[in-house]
């Protein structure tokens, strides 16, 4: 077996709940894309996994898929292969315009 990790490609279609809030998953090739129903519960979710950051990105490296994280359809971030973080500390390439429209689009999603 090798030590380096084969490119793959993921087919899901599926929800998770995490503390009553759905998240849908959905990919059929090498990005996995992540959809959150607000900012709040990205930030929830980040709050609580990011220690575990790092670790999730170098797999996903590895493997060549990318992660992009959506909050109600619209790109706020990617981690992965093809992120570009701007920070060493959060591997988390993060779409400030589309983090701004998310919160704006809903903000007693926010807020609340």
């Amino acid at each position: 077996m090798s030590d380096a990790s084969a490119p793959i490609d993921v087919n899901a279609d599926l929800t998770l709940t995490i503390d009553s809030e759905p998240i849908a998953i959905e990919s059929y090739t090498d990005t996995v894309l992540v959809d959150f129903p607000s900012v709040r519960a990205l930030a929830r979710v980040v709050r609580t996994e990011r220690g575990r950051l790092q670790s999730l990105d170098r797999v996903l490296a590895e493997t060549d898929l990318t992660v992009a994280v959506l909050v109600d359809g619209i790109a706020v971030g990617t981690l992965g292969a093809r992120a570009r973080p701007q920070s060493e500390r959060l591997p988390v390439e993060v779409d400030a315009v589309g983090t701004l429209r998310a919160a704006v689009a809903a903000p007693l999603r926010f807020f609340s």
